[in-house]
């Protein structure tokens, strides 16, 4: 392989990540092509080289890697954990000590560009649901890893990645991480009270 054969894949990484980053931080409308050129380096021919469909394009991309780097995290973490509730207090002393050091400048990866695009963007609606339906997959094996009853884990999984994403909202808004610790606190009453009735489910 060439050594521009080598760098062609780079280049692709770089503007993704350059754009993911810009869209966490200032949102997909805020955030032009041009921004992306600047932030990635790249030649401008390069960013319709790899992404001809332009902005929504590498919009569903950002999402989708963005989106995976989570993935892997909560994989990870749920390897590690010795409960749901040691998993949930492990992730969210990251994402606190993640939004101080950026001054809540940075939220979730993909909510931004989701919420301001979707349903309207087929493309970048499809990479979201990818990403969720990965999460919510996780959780629920993770779940089930440590036994908790099946008939609650679909309920249990989207109450656990609901909680993150509005605990990351409200965080960023009030600049402060107690939402963060407020809802870590609920959702491990919720996972360590195994004998719940689970409205239903």
């Amino acid at each position: 392989m060439s050594q521009q054969s080598k760098q062609q894949p780079k280049q692709r990484e770089t503007l993704i990540w350059a754009a993911a980053k810009l869209f966490r931080r200032q949102g997909y409308s805020g955030t032009g092509l041009r921004d992306i050129l600047a932030a990635s380096g790249a030649a401008r021919g390069s960013l319709y080289h790899y992404f001809p469909d332009g902005k929504e394009e590498i919009g569903a991309a950002a999402v989708a890697a963005a989106g995976g780097l989570v993935t892997d995290t909560f994989a990870e973490l749920a390897k590690q954990a010795d409960s749901p509730a040691d998993f949930l207090r492990r992730y969210t002393g990251m994402l606190a000590h993640w939004l101080e050091a950026s001054k809540f400048r940075d939220g979730c990866p993909i909510t931004m560009t989701l919420l301001e695009t979707t349903p309207a963007s087929a493309a970048i609606t499809e990479a979201g649901q990818a990403v969720f339906a990965d999460w919510l997959a996780v959780m629920a094996a993770m779940l089930a890893r440590h036994d908790w009853p099946a008939a609650r884990i679909p309920a249990t999984a989207t109450a656990i990645i609901a909680g993150l994403e509005g605990a990351l909202m409200l965080a960023r808004v009030l600049r402060s991480t107690q939402p963060i610790h407020d809802t870590t606190w609920a959702l491990c009453v919720m996972l360590e009270m195994s004998d719940v009735d689970p409205g239903g489910a």
